[in-house]
């Protein structure tokens, strides 16, 4: 079966913009009350090359654009015109240079590839990081489906998310997504993730009792320049 090698590339790279849709909910519950936090939220982004080495590259990425539920408060949205820097590796691997990530849920939009060549139907697993690079509790399962039929051009990917390591017996299903990729461009042409995870911490002023958070979101992100 063929084998393909997966790479972001970074040389002669125009801007690229994308929309990205956001819904979804944010429930919290602790010992002081509980909340909830609705997330509909629709922007269009720009990203440019700002830089670039060997195997790396500086990303600006641009909110250009946010249209957004009315219950969300001004000061939790992305602000339009807000410049942020990534670097990314040709694997997929992202960190913020500024420690703050562009938009909520901005690390499930870059997928990150293995080092070595995949056939459809593989799959590998690839622990989240926040903003700040830090390694989080969640890992992404990716699957490499195969090339779109209809256009030959677009590598498509199943990934699912888990609450932990997927081949540890307490690992619980958090998430499904599917990515589609570009191998003449070699770059993110769209995806699609839903989300969904409980989390538990401890009560700052009583350990004994729990904050739990509840999240769920649907992100869709699709190119809208060629």
């Amino acid at each position: 079966m063929e084998k393909y090698l997966f790479r972001y590339s970074f040389t002669n790279k125009e801007k690229l913009s994308y929309r990205i849709a956001i819904a979804g909910q944010i429930e919290v519950e602790s010992p002081v009350g509980a909340f909830k936090n609705p997330v509909g939220i629709e922007m269009e982004i720009s990203q440019q090359i700002v830089s670039e080495e060997t195997d790396s590259a500086l990303i600006g990425v641009t909110i250009d654009k946010v249209v957004a539920n009315r219950q969300i408060p001004a000061e939790q949205l992305p602000e339009i015109g807000k410049k942020s820097v990534m670097r990314m590796d040709q694997l997929g691997n992202v960190f913020w240079v500024d420690g703050n990530a562009a938009w909520q849920g901005a690390e499930y939009s870059m997928m990150r590839f293995p080092e070595e060549p995949v056939s459809p139907g593989e799959f590998w697993d690839q622990q989240v990081e926040d903003a700040r690079g830090n390694a989080s509790p969640f890992f992404t399962r990716y699957t490499f489906a195969g090339m779109n039929r209809k256009k030959r051009r677009l590598a498509e990917f199943r990934t699912e998310l888990f609450t932990g390591n997927p081949v540890a017996p307490d690992s619980v299903s958090a998430g499904t997504g599917c990515f589609c990729f570009d191998i003449e461009e070699k770059w993110i042409d769209s995806c699609e993730n839903f989300i969904e995870y409980r989390f538990a911490m401890p009560f700052p002023e009583d350990p004994s009792q729990q904050i739990v958070t509840h999240t769920r979101l649907h992100i869709e992100m699709e190119r809208t320049n060629r």
